[in-house]
């Protein structure tokens, strides 16, 4: 899995569920967390990884170079999607046109939430984000993000978020999982993305894909089991991936490329 915004020990996290799902599927499972969305395509590519949980911009573009195969899709307070938000500390600027020559932290070229949506976002509305900005940095992950905005290290980051109704709090988003007591401003909202996935090695059978998956959904039915996933995930539940979910994405990532917005991983 990749790094996350995600509070919690991570580490103790995984490996309880990978022992958990070690004793449904009768073989030994073992977590790894790479440094980077590119570290965990290689580590696939390398045969190091299996299975893995990530985001499904990334499952796009590693699927550029080697099959895998899309298992879960995760669920969040009954919603299988969410949003990129485009924030700035309550202090901050207060416009995008404020934003000219400012530095803005991203997570990954390879972040849906993080990167290739906001940008393509920005694009649509005729700007261009290079030009936009004075300097762009890469922190990683979501919650290094958040933090460099709330640092002043960055002026502007994009992270995930769920918008919600007019007149309504935000309840999850990225800033709140790492900083729930500050104030931030979300300047832009982007079109919804589909929830993070957990994906198989093209390479394995089907019959073991069946397994591996149908063991975290047996999690999901115990109240154990749930805790290990949210511990984990921070997922409610898991459903299978439906078969269209991607194919906006895949669009996407076409047209960022046909913009030059988007490098190879």
């Amino acid at each position: 899995m990749v790094p996350s915004a995600l509070p919690g020990d991570r580490r103790v996290a995984l490996d309880a569920l990978c022992l958990a799902l070690s004793k449904l599927v009768g073989t030994e499972v073992n977590g790894l967390i790479p440094t980077s969305y590119a570290d965990l395509a290689s580590a696939l590519e390398r045969d190091r990884v299996q299975y893995a949980w990530m985001s499904p911009a990334l499952l796009v573009l590693t699927s550029e170079r080697i099959m895998l195969q899309p298992l879960l899709s995760a669920i969040r307070g009954d919603r299988n999607d969410y949003c990129s938000a485009l924030f700035v500390d309550a202090r901050g600027p207060s416009s995008l046109a404020a934003l000219r020559g400012k530095r803005v932290a991203w997570v990954d070229r390879a972040s849906a939430a993080g990167y290739l949506v906001p940008r393509i976002h920005l694009a649509a509305r005729g700007i261009d984000p290079s030009e936009l900005f004075g300097e762009e940095m890469f922190m990683g992950s979501h919650a290094e993000v958040v933090r460099a905005v709330l640092s002043g290290r960055a002026d502007v980051g994009a992270t995930y978020a769920e918008q919600p109704a007019p007149g309504m709090p935000i309840r999850r988003a990225g800033f709140i999982d790492v900083a729930p007591d500050r104030a931030v401003r979300v300047l832009e909202w982007t079109q919804a993305i589909p929830n993070d996935v957990i994906v198989g090695h093209g390479l394995i059978a089907r019959t073991e894909h069946r397994v591996f998956g149908n063991a975290l959904l047996t999690l999901a039915e115990r109240e154990d089991g749930r805790r290990l996933l949210y511990n984990t995930f921070h997922a409610d539940r898991f459903v299978s991936t439906p078969r269209h979910a991607l194919k906006p994405l895949w669009s996407l990532v076409e047209l960022a490329r046909a913009h030059g917005l988007l490098n190879q991983l």
